[in-house]
């Protein structure tokens, strides 16, 4: 018995590192852009704002240029690149990143849901889930939805007054 535990932990370990799963980021800009783009699909509609929101909060997440983050961008769209699960991104931000800088990705992360001045369901559950998978505490989580929400680049979530 001990001998055949043996072997199924050699065959999980080896297909884990032999893995050729592209979908996999194997660096902290990957994960980021995979997660922003994420954040702009999952309500089903990706817009040009969408795109200049992540494409804007990558470069200031990881000090990239513009063309960098449209490239992260490009590359995350791709159907072959988008996650199946994830924890392997969470893991590799958890990994590298600070707590200050997990919170200024779920903030990120906000702004994207924002930018149409309205947040689908998709997007606030995403966003929950991945603030949890980073371990970020559910008052910074609220704070950072409140941040995007009131930031100079969005606008506020409720309609405008047409009298005013």
């Amino acid at each position: 018995m001990m001998q055949f535990i043996k072997r199924i932990s050699r065959l999980l370990d080896s297909r884990s590192t032999n893995s050729n799963d592209n979908l996999a980021p194997t660096d902290i800009s990957r994960a980021l852009a995979s997660l922003l783009y994420e954040a702009a699909r999952v309500d089903a509609d990706v817009t040009n704002k969408d795109l200049e929101i992540a494409a804007e909060s990558l470069r200031h997440l990881i000090r990239i240029s513009k063309a960098e983050a449209d490239q992260l961008l490009i590359e995350a769209s791709q159907p072959q690149n988008r996650p199946t699960a994830y924890h392997p991104l969470a893991k590799i931000i958890n990994e590298q990143f600070s707590y200050g800088q997990k919170c200024a990705l779920i903030k990120a992360m906000w702004s994207v849901a924002h930018s149409d001045n309205y947040v689908d369901p998709n997007e606030d559950h995403i966003i929950r889930k991945i603030s949890d998978l980073l371990y970020v505490a559910h008052r910074d989580f609220i704070h950072e939805k409140i941040n995007a929400r009131e930031s100079g680049v969005l606008k506020s979530t409720t309609p405008t007054d047409p009298t005013e």
